[in-house]
């Protein structure tokens, strides 16, 4: 401000000084015209080049003083804040100077904000919990699904971190997982699957060498999120098979596998930064036991066909038909902890007093199995079965439905790679082993698989 003033003050001494000279000059004029003459005087091309330095100098001056006033100017004021924006970017690249994870520091500073923990509810029975999340559905969302359906739902992700939800469209593959997500009052982040996506970075994001920013994709800041608190986290990859599962997915299937979620870190970046997220560690991020994979998968000649690689790793809900609609009392959602949840899941598979029986009737199909088809299955379907038909007991079932359900689902899959008439050949005698080991009038939901086989 003071500045202003002296600036303005200099261009008011100039023009008194200006017209001084202007005064002394005409004084000039008058002395010299009397000695030379008028007429030289006015035929001098001097006198034309002074009358124009007389007349436009001070206008010029003048009008430059009042654009001043006016337009309220001020050279040097601009100067100092043209410094303090220069100093304030200079500060702001210097904090943001090794910050990758811009989303992510978002996350922390929103953690350290959060005024109170989350509160969870107590469920003590998986039978009244699959219950109340069909009648959750069937109030709320209108949607209307059968008991078997929300079972195996149930026990599926308690048996696996990862399902497909495979059937018809508009059976209810997405909204199933979306009306999971309100009944235990979490959002579930649905990823839109691309067809161009062929590996992992297309999943989690990569580091942008140019401007060496990460891009954090929506799956990268889920997966962060989830090691804030013990909430459920599903992730729902929608149209999975779009694309090869195989190569953008393949680290995710193997990390799954580890029963220690310790073991389940993901490499974000190969090296480590000072300002990176306090939640990535040398480079990498823990998957928590908390986070649940849902894929929904098409059969059609848009999509791939999903490889066995996929499908002995994860669980399987076929969603084929639409469950007829039914009155369902009101009911509000459940905030269940994920670990009250596995609490439940480890507490069915204690209190199951069928485990040798289980294993009885798993050696009998295996041996069927490879006699008429030699198709065999591995210590991981055997694990899973041997989760699966507790939990889906524990849910509300019965041990045969759920071993019924789980030979359909994963391992008479297996038949699809085979040559449909050498399967058609060998289906009559297998079906009257399947009777005669399990019971006439039992095993009817692989027989219905089955069906696709004959050849008619």
């Amino acid at each position: 401000m003071n500045k202003n003033k002296k600036l303005n003050k200099a261009i008011l001494i100039l023009c008194g000084i200006e017209l001084i000279l202007i005064v002394f000059f005409l004084a000039y004029l008058l002395v010299y015209s009397g000695l030379v003459g008028g007429d030289s005087l006015i035929m001098s091309p001097a006198l034309y080049l002074v009358v124009i330095f007389i007349i436009f100098i001070p206008i010029g001056m003048l009008f430059y003083y009042i654009g001043i006033r006016n337009r309220k100017i001020n050279v040097f004021r601009f100067e100092v804040d043209e410094q303090k924006f220069t100093n304030k970017s200079k500060k702001l690249v210097k904090n943001e100077k090794g910050k990758r994870f811009s989303e992510l520091l978002k996350l922390d500073i929103a953690n350290v904000e959060k005024k109170e923990e989350v509160k969870f509810d107590e469920v003590t029975s998986l039978s009244e919990f699959c219950t109340k999340f069909r009648n959750f559905c069937a109030s709320r969302k209108k949607l209307y699904y059968t008991e078997d359906d929300i079972r195996s739902f149930i026990a599926s992700l308690l048996t696996s971190k990862m399902m497909i939800l495979q059937g018809m469209s508009g059976t209810g593959k997405t909204s199933i997982a979306l009306a999971f997500e309100q009944f235990i009052g979490n959002p579930t982040t649905v990823i839109a699957v691309q067809p161009v996506w062929k590996e992992r970075s297309d999943l989690i994001g990569y580091f942008n060498e140019f401007t060496k920013k990460f891009n954090e994709t929506p799956l990268l800041k889920e997966l962060y999120r989830s090691n804030f608190d013990d909430q459920i986290y599903i992730i729902v990859l929608d149209e999975m098979n779009i694309a090869r599962i195989e190569y953008y997915f393949a680290e995710f299937l193997s990390l799954l596998e580890y029963p220690n979620e310790d073991q389940r870190t993901l490499e974000i970046t190969n090296d480590s930064w000072p300002k990176d997220p306090k939640m990535i560690v040398e480079g990498r991020l823990k998957i928590k036991r908390n986070v649940y994979f849902l894929g929904t998968a098409n059969n059609d000649e848009s999509t791939f066909s999903i490889s066995d690689k996929v499908y002995d790793r994860s669980m399987i809900l076929n969603l084929d038909n639409k469950a007829k609609s039914f009155e369902a009392p009101d009911q509000g959602e459940i905030k269940i902890s994920d670990e009250n949840f596995e609490n439940l899941a480890e507490a069915a598979l204690n209190s199951f007093d069928g485990a040798d029986r289980l294993k009885q009737r798993i050696n009998v199909l295996n041996k069927i199995l490879i006699q008429h088809f030699a198709i065999t299955f591995g210590n991981r379907m055997v694990n899973q079965m041997m989760s699966y038909v507790p939990i889906y007991v524990a849910c509300g079932g019965n041990e045969e439905d759920a071993f019924d359900d789980f030979v359909a689902k994963k391992i008479l899959r297996k038949l699809d790679g085979k040559d449909i008439f050498k399967v058609a050949s060998s289906l009559p005698s297998f079906l009257d082993a399947l009777n005669q080991a399990f019971g006439i009038n039992k095993m009817l939901r692989c027989k219905k698989y089955l069906k696709r086989f004959e050849v008619r």
